[in-house]
């Protein structure tokens, strides 16, 4: 029996499918991502796409011969994604709670880190939350 993706007619999963695995900062980077990818492979697969080490992952898979072409284009992304807070999208860059050795790894803001760092903000499906 053949799963949903790869039935007659089904759509690989790609980017906007998984954007609330992420802060909603990086949303904008990533819709950015989505449009680079699809203009060049509209059948692309999105294989992953998460937070690691503070930064940005993504996967994705296109035809035999495209992964130069998507590495050129996802790598900027990542990059971007380590300069840009993850809570709000404002420039920042990776750091730990109350920048200790070791913890948790979080592309943030003076102002989002301030507040991650006393545990009263955190990412929850994609959205900020209030931990207060």
């Amino acid at each position: 029996m053949a799963d949903d993706s790869t039935a007659a007619g089904a759509h690989p999963e790609q980017i906007p499918a998984r954007v609330h695995t992420v802060g909603p900062g990086w949303r904008q980077l990533l819709e950015h991502l989505h449009e680079q990818i699809r203009a060049a492979f509209p059948g692309y697969r999105l294989l992953d796409l998460k937070e690691k080490f503070g930064g940005l992952r993504v996967y994705v898979e296109g035809p035999p011969g495209s992964g130069d072409v998507l590495r050129s284009l996802i790598a900027p992304a990542e990059a971007e994604a380590e300069r840009t807070c993850e809570f709000c999208g404002a420039t920042g860059r990776i750091r730990t709670r109350g920048d200790r050795p070791g913890g948790w790894r979080k592309a943030v803001c003076d102002t989002c880190h301030s507040a991650w760092s006393a545990h009263h903000i955190m990412i929850v499906c994609g959205a900020v939350r209030d931990c207060r």
